[in-house]
């Protein structure tokens, strides 16, 4: 996509010095004409660059798709370590988490329109993971757990462009699918996966997937 965007700087130059030139011979319509191509072609360039920027954070995903596995070994009382392994990278990251309960939330982009007729596939960035006490309600989350962000801050907020903005809106769309709650008990495995804009979390060695909506 870099790519792309970089060839189509080359021709914002190219068709800039064809329109001077045409300028200067007074061929004043074929400098418009070499003007507005040029305008397209960076705009185009400028929005690719965005795009490529902003995704750098998120991970191209297809239904059905493994976008991280989970373990939980006993850490102490009330307390496990967790290893999460991000796929199909197999980056591991370990968090010590108190609780009895876990549940793990993503970003989600989608493309429609030109993007789309870009080639821009949809993508998936983890974002937190998260413990709780065993009891449900505000009170029980306010008495133990924790939570810890695994996404990385650094560069352009692209989620958050095509969140707040009318325009980007037009081009794209920004989502928030959140894992409902699972127990945490040592040598608890699992697995989760983004699935039609979904997550679907799979216990390993238990029953059916369990699947939480996304979350416009």
């Amino acid at each position: 996509m870099r790519g792309v965007a970089v060839t189509l700087a080359g021709f914002t130059l190219l068709a800039s010095l064809l329109a001077w030139s045409r300028w200067l011979a007074r061929r004043r319509l074929a400098s418009l004409g070499h003007a507005v191509l040029a305008a397209a072609c960076a705009a185009l360039a400028a929005f690719l660059l965005v795009v490529t920027d902003g995704l750098e954070s998120f991970s191209p995903v297809r239904p059905g798709m493994a976008i991280a596995e989970l373990r939980f070994d006993d850490a102490g009382p009330g307390r496990y370590r967790a290893t999460l392994v991000r796929l199909p990278e197999g980056r591991v990251q370990v968090f010590e988490m108190p609780g009895e309960r876990w549940r793990i939330e993503a970003r989600t982009l989608g493309w429609h329109g030109p993007a789309a007729g870009l080639g821009l596939q949809p993508a998936v960035r983890l974002e937190r993971l998260e413990s709780g006490p065993a009891a449900a309600g505000p009170a029980a989350q306010a008495a133990a757990g924790r939570s810890f962000a695994l996404a990385n801050a650094a560069g352009i907020d692209l989620w958050a462009r095509v969140r707040g903005s009318p325009l980007w809106s037009r081009y794209a769309e920004a989502g928030v699918a959140e894992a409902p709650w699972q127990s945490m008990t040592s040598g608890a495995e699992f697995t989760v996966i983004a699935n039609d804009r979904r997550l679907v979390v799979e216990p390993g060695g238990a029953g059916g997937p369990v699947l939480t909506p996304l979350r416009p």
